[in-house]
């Protein structure tokens, strides 16, 4: 049988065949021998960033929120929420996400049948599987709701999934990151120092992210916390230049990149926010403090059509032959102080939550705060996320709809056209017409 893609829950009905390397011939071979079975883990990362939703999760969750502007300044579905059920960059995000969660799921159980492999490294596979599972239905349950739990390669019971209620998919999630974080390994000794694949402290991380949307604050903390204590593996970076970034390959505060293979460049840099200024940031005057070195370092000015100069987004500095490289930085540490300041402030750990806020103003050679109100500590901690993690993985649109500011927030920014319904993006028509037991969502 040839190793196939299922993508049953999106516009194509068949199989698709996969883009993996030349010495993966087919499911029983792939699971034969530790270097092909390695081959097919290495491909789901490969595939994640080939696929066009990588830039989606930037620019359409960007644009979603009020974060991002396409530099023409023209309305479009997504500056003004009115996305169309048949919009190509939803369908496309969606059905990549199942690509990658039944790739993850092929490893899962290839390697579990399998009675060739080496047992170290097949605990690990199916441990990467597992994370890269949990990261995508995250993804998927927090765009569009309720989905499709998907936890088999098994045509017969994905093909017309049901969506399944958040709750669920929520727990799954924890289930598969802590059964990841317990056999993952603890360092990057086995992808030769490149921080390029899943360990136990990206489990950690993303674990620590989910709690604390789940709002479990001691969760949080302490998933945040047994990343930020491995200090000899990771540390903020200070002193930013293009040189020392957290976007750098394999910098010390990087816990998981992925790569653009056989390239020199990232995508983010030579293609998304390129140094024309491709997107804008909506409040970028305002949103930074007089001195703040990430305005200064990760932003550039940019005079917009409409003749007024806006701030554009340039974290990424590599375009097609610059030195360093840098990489695709999906987790980082600072957001993992911004998660546990978050948390402390909820457990009422104020001076904990004020230094770990400080770790980030620091860095950003902004003074520490000394703000004590825990309402306005956490408004602050919202403000640094802004600044810190804007254009990254869609991080406001999703900071708004956990917080429950949405509504509050989109209902008063300038060309959108905002209803309560448009805080979950439309389930594509291409899947609902392939599968009959897909509901779309209210307002679509």
């Amino acid at each position: 049988m040839s190793f196939l893609l299922l993508v049953g829950l999106t516009s194509c009905d068949s199989m698709l065949d996969v883009d993996l390397p030349s010495n993966e011939l087919s499911s029983s071979t792939v699971y034969a021998s530790d270097p092909t079975a390695e081959a097919a883990v290495n491909g789901i990362y490969q595939s994640m960033v080939t696929d066009t939703y990588y830039a989606s999760l930037h620019t359409v969750l960007g644009q979603t929120s009020d974060e991002l502007l396409p530099s023409s300044l023209l309305s479009e579905v997504y500056t003004t929420n009115q996305i169309p059920t048949e919009d190509g960059n939803i369908n496309t995000m969606w059905g990549s996400f199942y690509k990658t969660i039944y790739n993850a799921n092929s490893v899962i159980e290839g390697v579990s049948q399998s009675k060739t492999l080496s047992a170290v490294k097949s605990k690990q596979w199916i441990a990467e599987g597992k994370f890269l599972r949990a990261y995508c239905h995250f993804y998927l349950t927090n765009l569009w709701g309720d989905v499709p739990l998907i936890l088999t390669t098994n045509v017969d019971q994905t093909a017309l999934a049901p969506r399944t209620i958040q709750t669920e998919v929520y727990n799954q999630i924890v289930t598969d990151l802590t059964e990841a974080s317990a056999d993952l390994p603890t360092d990057y000794d086995n992808y030769k120092s490149q921080r390029i694949r899943a360990t136990k402290w990206a489990a950690e991380t993303l674990l620590a992210r989910v709690n604390l949307y789940l709002g479990k604050w001691s969760d949080a903390a302490t998933n945040a916390s047994a990343v930020i204590n491995q200090s000899g593996t990771y540390k903020m970076i200070t002193g930013l230049t293009d040189t020392n970034s957290p976007f750098v390959a394999d910098n010390d505060e990087a816990i998981w990149q992925i790569p653009y293979f056989n390239v020199e460049y990232s995508y983010e840099g030579s293609a998304l926010f390129t140094d024309a200024g491709t997107y804008l940031l909506r409040n970028g005057n305002t949103m930074f403090e007089e001195g703040d070195a990430r305005k200064d370092n990760w932003t550039m000015s940019v005079e917009a059509e409409d003749g007024n100069t806006y701030l554009a987004p340039r974290k990424y500095k590599n375009a097609y032959d610059s030195a360093p490289v840098e990489r695709s930085t999906v987790l980082r540490l600072a957001e993992l102080y911004l998660i546990r300041a978050e948390a402390r402030v909820k457990l009422n750990d104020i001076i904990g939550a004020q230094q770990d806020i400080n770790a980030i103003r620091n860095r950003a050679l902004l003074p520490s705060t000394t703000q004590a109100n825990p309402d306005q500590l956490l408004a602050l901690i919202a403000t640094e996320r802004q600044r810190e993690l804007f254009a990254e993985f869609g991080h406001r649109w999703l900071d708004l709809k956990r917080t429950g500011t949405i509504d509050q927030v989109l209902g008063t920014v300038p060309g959108k056209v905002w209803s309560a319904t448009d805080s979950l993006y439309p389930i594509p028509d291409a899947a609902i017409r392939s599968n009959p037991f897909l509901r779309q969502n209210t307002g679509y």
